[in-house]
């Protein structure tokens, strides 16, 4: 299925640490950061199209931020993104181009195989966090398309202080904490750092604490979880220790509960989703 659905879309998957382009059997990753703007994006895929994609195609950006009309309204983990308009990049070789939260994205990706009328959450932890909603099978968006923003569950921190639940538990917030990049901090959690794992511990609570909200408000069939900030060590434990704390025994025993971080392609592959049933 997922071979298929490239054959006739572009799939970008736009992340806080890195780009994913998935087109037939091409693809390529680059590195991003807080300093990737639009016209990074935009020169990498227009290269990306010259070189590679046929005519006739169609492509959907998964970006982690607020969308609405096929414009970035709001991005936090990538602030220069904000504001850019994905029909810069229509051509004669692409027929149509739209935008989509990454985390709707990942719920089309992991929903395909449920029945139409099921209720199920995806939620993506990587830089930041984000929420996928369908709920008895309609994704659900809210008044201006921006539900599913997670991130700004409100948690208690240590001590009395209320944060986002992104500054505790994103994997961007959680390295910042302690002065490093992602890639640091997850070295430094293999290498048993103390102050590391005691950073990654309590984001996975504060995790768990908001996952285990979830079910109790939403009683959903499915959650889906994925993300590279569950590969932190202990993260996504700690994640489950409170999800069984937090959530009531029978809703939690009719939800499948299920991890998806090892799928590099999860996004990608929802959007190329959407990019093929997205109307014209």
């Amino acid at each position: 299925m997922m071979n298929q659905v490239f054959q006739s879309a572009v799939g970008v998957d736009l992340g806080g640490t890195k780009l994913l382009l998935r087109y037939r059997d091409h693809v390529l990753r680059f590195e991003t950061g807080p300093d990737f703007g639009a016209a990074d994006l935009r020169n990498i895929l227009k290269d990306f199209i010259g070189q590679y994609v046929e005519p006739g195609v169609v492509i959907c950006i998964a970006v982690p931020g607020v969308v609405e009309n096929d414009t970035v309204v709001a991005c936090d983990v990538l602030p220069k993104l904000a504001g850019w308009r994905a029909n810069t990049l229509l051509c004669q070789k692409v027929d149509q181009v739209s935008l989509v939260n990454d985390a709707n994205a990942a719920l089309h990706a992991t929903v395909i195989d449920l029945a139409s009328d099921k209720t199920a959450v995806t939620v993506i932890v990587g830089t930041a966090i984000g929420c996928g909603l369908m709920l008895n099978g309609k994704v659900f968006r809210g008044a201006r398309g921006w539900a599913g923003e997670l991130g700004y569950w409100p948690v208690q921190a240590s001590g009395s202080q209320w944060e986002r639940l992104d500054d505790i538990a994103g994997g961007r917030y959680m390295a910042n904490r302690l002065n490093v990049d992602a890639n640091q901090l997850a070295l430094l959690s293999q290498q048993g750092h103390l102050a590391a794992l005691e950073v990654i511990a309590e984001g996975g609570r504060a995790l768990g604490r908001a996952l285990g909200g979830i079910i109790n408000l939403l009683n959903p069939h499915r959650l889906s979880v994925g993300g590279g900030t569950l590969k932190l060590v202990g993260y996504w434990a700690e994640a489950q220790t409170q999800i069984e704390a937090s959530a009531i025994p029978s809703m939690l025993k009719k939800c499948e509960i299920r991890t998806v971080h090892e799928l590099e392609d999860l996004v990608a592959m929802g959007a190329a989703q959407i990019a093929l049933t997205a109307p014209r």
